[in-house]
């Protein structure tokens, strides 16, 4: 392996010289193991918030959990449900109780058992936090109880909701009497799990780290030590890789082709779960028209803006639930690129060029986000669409797409669920979520249609779902980018469509 223990040596000088900058947290583990690989994972960010898995819902966050904590039901690297704490789980007829049969071998990294009450205590700790950014997985939760013999959990819905065991691959289960003792604030900074990690330490803004967990119930990892590195620029990150000094980073598809090739590194890309689109508010000036909205859908050439602003990085869509997750529809193809059709739509609105917003982040969620905003303008053009743009950075964006919720036309956005189910994007894009501008009383119906349904139902309704949003064109998917990766050659790691980083069944030469 050539990330070493001088290489750690030399990271933690790094981040000794960076403490005059930022404010730090470390907490030191007395079970450090004296040998063993250890290997260097490059960060795009950090948590937003503190990293307390009931409070941070942030995908940088669940990189931590992912590997410190366990929860009832994990998602593989394909993105299917697989058991992990529970070994089992049932619902009643209407989807309205679910079931987890708790497994009986797990303890805390302190050493205490891990229980039914435990996890029912995790989740109604998330109730009662308002501050937790997991309280949107929890609107369909009336009540979670222990069973009476201690051996299972059971939830208690306020409304049918097939997808359940999906929320729950979002839940990391902490033991109540530690959390209960420490407070979210101090529980963060010395966190006590069950995963295969146990935390060491933390930098603020430097690093995160953690070391295997010899008594884990499923095995103890390959993997001595993992240092999660905050490195916020790609070519940091390639570089990093490139000479060793990290093993695991994202990098963006425009560097792929300087270094393919190249013996120092392994590239693997894969098709993510997120959907890039175009968000349209319906309810502003000429967009308030469908013959305007689908003419839209028609004038823009997905596949050229794969093929030729992406690389090929990608695979174009008209859904808003990516090919790997739970809810894609397989019957439902890419809305047909036209453009004599948009004009003609066009003029059957009367739309006389009156000026539509569009805005966008100059940086970033979507890679290459400047370059795709201006391929849509291109395309709007070409049919006749007077289209004004408006760039900012990712902050501000965000602050009023999801905050104050004022946009002004259409604006690039792109979500991916990390419950690998299409529930929530439906439910927050359709049905009077954060991310609703569409205001159809339609698409509500079938988001709340489909929570009532499972298997070939289910994704017979989210086919009605697609269709009707091509049709009138409420949202506008675009594509599923590719997400790229450098690994060192000697690291056995696979990675996960839901774009997290997980490391117990890492192998390493």
């Amino acid at each position: 392996m050539r990330t070493t223990r001088a290489t750690l040596a030399g990271l933690a000088v790094g981040a000794a010289l960076a403490l005059t900058a930022c404010g730090t947290t470390t907490t030191s583990s007395a079970n450090s193991s004296a040998s063993g690989a250890s290997i260097v994972v490059a960060q795009v960010t950090e948590p937003d918030t503190i990293p307390d898995p009931v409070v941070d819902g942030s995908l940088a966050g669940y990189n931590y959990y992912y590997n410190v904590f366990d929860r009832l039901v994990m998602l593989d690297a394909d993105g299917a449900l697989q058991p992990q704490l529970a070994t089992g789980w049932e619902s009643n007829e209407d989807f309205t109780r679910w079931t987890f049969t708790v497994r009986d071998d797990v303890t805390f990294h302190d050493g205490s058992a891990l229980t039914a009450a435990d996890v029912a205590f995790t989740y109604q700790q998330i109730l009662e936090s308002p501050e937790s950014q997991l309280l949107e997985y929890m609107q369909v939760l009336e009540s979670v109880s222990a069973s009476e013999d201690g051996s299972a959990v059971v939830f208690d819905l306020n409304a049918p909701f097939s997808p359940w065991p999906s929320i729950t691959t979002a839940v990391s289960i902490v033991p109540q009497a530690v959390y209960e003792d420490l407070g979210s604030e101090a529980f963060a900074e010395s966190p006590v799990g069950s995963g295969p990690f146990s935390f060491v330490s933390r930098t603020r803004g430097v690093e995160y780290v953690v070391e295997r967990y010899d008594d884990y119930w499923g095995g103890a990892p390959e993997v001595e030590r993992i240092t999660f590195q905050t490195v916020a620029d790609e070519d940091a990150r390639l570089n990093g890789v490139l000479s060793g000094s990290i093993d695991v980073a994202l990098v963006s598809p425009s560097q792929v082709a300087g270094v393919e090739g190249d013996s120092a590194i392994d590239l693997e890309s894969l098709i993510s779960n997120g959907v890039t689109f175009l968000g349209v508010n319906t309810q502003a000036g000429a967009l308030q028209d469908p013959l305007v909205r689908k003419a839209i859908v028609h004038a823009i050439d997905r596949e050229s803006i794969v093929e030729n602003v992406l690389a090929g990085s990608g695979s174009a869509t008209s859904q808003i639930v990516a090919e790997s997750v739970t809810g894609f529809a397989p019957s439902v193809g890419v809305a047909e690129y036209d453009p004599d059709l948009a004009r003609s739509l066009l003029t059957e609105a009367g739309y006389a060029g009156e000026p539509i917003a569009f805005e966008y982040a100059t940086d970033g969620r979507i890679p290459l986000s400047t370059e795709v905003a201006q391929a849509i303008q291109g395309f709007l053009q070409d049919v006749g669409i007077n289209v004004t743009m408006t760039g900012m950075d990712q902050a501000s964006l965000s602050g009023r797409i999801y905050g104050t919720m004022d946009m002004k036309g259409l604006f690039l956005n792109t979500w991916a669920p990390s419950t690998m189910d299409g529930d929530m994007p439906a439910t927050n894009m359709f049905a009077g979520g954060a991310n609703d501008y569409t205001k159809s009383a339609e698409t509500a119906t079938l988001v709340a249609t489909q929570r009532t349904v499972s298997g070939e139902e289910r994704v017979a309704v989210f086919a009605e779902l697609a269709a009707l949003n091509i049709d009138q064109g409420l949202l506008i998917p675009l594509y599923s980018p590719q997400t790229v990766y450098a690994i060192d050659p000697a690291l056995g790691w696979t990675p996960r469509v839901d774009g997290l980083y997980a490391f117990a069944d890492t192998s390493v030469e």
